[in-house]
């Protein structure tokens, strides 16, 4: 829609413009209202007062006082704004918001950070409603951490490996990053160096949308509807000639483009799962950490899928979730989500015919819904278990799918396991087949209940050696046939030799008698255990982060008695490598501050005690 030529005078233009201040004011006022009104043709003015109501800046005026200090990189902003306009009001009020924005956040000014870009369409406004504006566009359309190896680059891969493997594998193999072609797009908005009408008219459908994901959908657009060159013109190029040519892509967007380019955006984004958009918004567009989901993303093999939207969304509108399960088959039979096909990944290696044609079906049951329906598309979402030993398998998977340039490749995040925790009570009625008695899950929390019933906290006996008291301030005491069979799972073989000694190490231990004891100067070994008490003592941590965290095995509730007979709330966590004693601080909840923590490999080897004395 470009801007309206007033062909019927001042007077018309004026009472339309009435008409729309009238609109924009009404308490119940709507987009769908506002778009009505946008496609009937307005002018620039009256698109200024669109965009300020769709960025809720309308009548805010946030800066009474513009007579700050002028930043300390003023020269190098004022430079860089003469570089994008000649109007010298304009590079004024550009300059000086550039420098309060500065100052006021307490930041540098970096060139090619996008923020004159952004700035250049909002000219028409007066500088409070402007910087009104750029601050709103900052925060709520601009991803955050848009810098090299920044966490929005890394999502837009896998975006892009969702729609399109063959492109991304190829942009892979060129070593062509997303942060060197699309770093300027994501930073000013795609204003590049397009003529400044067709961004006024992209900008309107943009806000008009309220998406700030479609700044990944857009660069997405891009990339396929340029494919074919990039794959066929650019294939004996290298990395810094394809980034520099997929930069400048948007750049030959003209007015009439618009409306299909936003179209083709917003259908794309009906095809991308849900999570996409759910589990990285507040990282990206709000105040959490940057970290919380964006740990493992530039490791991730493809897009992850939460499984809340697997379990409640398996069948949407453009999207409908095929499961791939491929845990080992006793598990699968234990219990799957209803509808998913089973793909046994250890016939990858031991029979790759039979893997093949697993695969066949599974892409052509993809195929066959597309059929069926043109709007509607089979998704594939491969689960696990979520144990590292055997996920391995799942990787493979899911990268000879990839290789087949398949689409729409997912994977459930934190697998079966997380599926299993979400349902709970109603795992019996949400799983198909699920059988208590073989399902993994419910056999390692059947054995943790069991174990928690034999853990007992004592308290320390009269007769106990008075040296060995003064060197613990705490003591539990716990069977030896408990921790084996608690922590058993955990124990490796590696660790079993370490009791073997040179004559007999070829003999195995498994099934032997209990023939270990600890002598006088092992005890000693064991109480300094893997941190000193100095250093426990100001390790003070947030306990129900630490339950919660991915290597947290399990955690139990205990009484801690102390040599004075003082008795205190503790847990005891279990996580991958380590057990620990936490003590929770009754004036400071949720925090807790870590009493003793011990590795697998000195609990292991004190197996024949009658007791297991454990201090810091």
């Amino acid at each position: 829609m470009t801007d309206l030529v007033s062909e019927n005078g001042d007077d018309t233009r004026k009472s339309e413009l009435d008409e729309l201040d009238d609109l924009l004011k009404r308490p119940n006022c709507s987009v769908n209202e506002v778009e009505e009104f946008y496609q009937n043709g307005v002018n620039n003015e009256e698109r200024m007062l669109i965009w300020k109501w769709l960025l809720g800046v309308g009548g805010k005026n946030i800066i009474t006082d513009w007579d700050t200090p002028q930043h300390k990189d003023i020269d190098t902003i004022t430079e860089d704004v003469k570089k994008v306009t000649d109007d010298t009001e304009s590079q004024d009020k550009m300059a000086c918001i550039i420098s309060y924005y500065c100052t006021a956040r307490n930041t540098s000014y970096k060139t090619a950070c996008g923020w004159v870009e952004v700035l250049l369409p909002l000219t028409a406004l007066s500088k409070g409603d402007m910087y009104a504006a750029f601050y709103a566009l900052l925060s709520k359309f601009v991803p955050r951490n848009c810098k090299a190896d920044g966490k929005p680059f890394h999502l837009f891969r896998l975006l892009l490996l969702y729609h399109d493997p063959e492109l991304c594998t190829f942009l892979d193999t060129k070593k062509c990053a997303p942060e060197l072609y699309a770093q300027r797009w994501f930073r000013s908005l795609y204003v590049g160096k397009c003529d400044q009408q067709v961004v006024r008219e992209m900008w309107t459908r943009y806000l008009l949308q309220g998406d700030p994901f479609m700044v990944f959908y857009l660069g997405l657009v891009i990339l396929v509807n340029a494919r074919d060159y990039i794959l066929n013109q650019l294939e004996t190029e290298d990395c810094s000639e394809i980034a520099g040519q997929i930069t400048t892509f948007p750049d030959s967007l003209s007015v009439e483009d618009i409306e299909d380019f936003m179209s083709l955006a917003k259908y794309y984004g009906e095809r991308t799962p849900a999570s996409f958009r759910h589990d990285y918004h507040a990282q990206l567009f709000g105040n959490a950490p940057t970290e919380s989901n964006f740990a493992s993303l530039s490791q991730a093999l493809c897009l992850p899928i939460s499984i809340p939207e697997l379990l409640h969304k398996t069948s949407c509108e453009g999207i409908n979730y095929l499961v791939v399960d491929c845990r080992p088959k006793m598990q699968y039979e234990a219990g799957h989500l209803p509808g998913a096909v089973h793909l046994d990944p250890d016939t990858m290696l031991a029979d790759p015919a039979l893997f093949t044609t697993n695969v066949a079906s599974v892409l052509l049951m993809q195929r066959k819904t597309f059929l069926e329906d043109e709007l509607t598309s089979n998704h594939l979402c491969f689960m696990g278990h979520s144990r590292i030993e055997e996920d391995h398998l799942l990787n493979m998977v899911v990268a000879h799918f990839l290789l087949r340039k398949t689409q729409f490749v997912s994977c459930a995040r934190d697998g079966y396991k997380a599926l299993h925790e979400l349902l709970d009570r109603e795992v019996d009625n949400g799983l198909e087949e699920h059988n208590g008695n073989q399902c993994l899950v419910c056999c390692e929390e059947q054995a943790l209940r069991i174990a928690d019933t034999e853990l007992v906290v004592a308290s320390p006996e009269p007769e106990i050696n008075s040296n060995l008291v003064s060197k613990m301030s705490s003591v539990m005491k716990v069977t030896s046939s408990s921790v084996r069979n608690k922590l058993g799972s955990l124990w490796t073989e590696d660790l079993s030799e370490r009791h073997v000694t040179t004559a007999t190490k070829s003999k195995p231990y498994r099934g032997m008698e209990n023939v270990f004891s600890i002598a006088d100067d092992e005890e000693d070994e064991l109480v300094g255990g893997a941190s000193s008490s100095e250093e426990s003592e100001r390790e003070i941590i947030n306990v129900k982060l630490w339950q919660s965290k991915a290597d947290t095995i399990s955690s139990h509730s205990v009484e801690e008695i102390t040599p004075d007979g003082k008795m205190f709330t503790c847990v005891l966590l279990l996580t991958d490598t380590h057990l620990y004693n936490i003590r929770h601080l009754p004036d400071r909840p949720p925090m807790g501050v870590i009493k003793f923590r011990y590795s697998y490999a000195n609990i292991a080897r004190i197996t024949g005690w009658s007791c297991v004395a454990m201090a810091t």
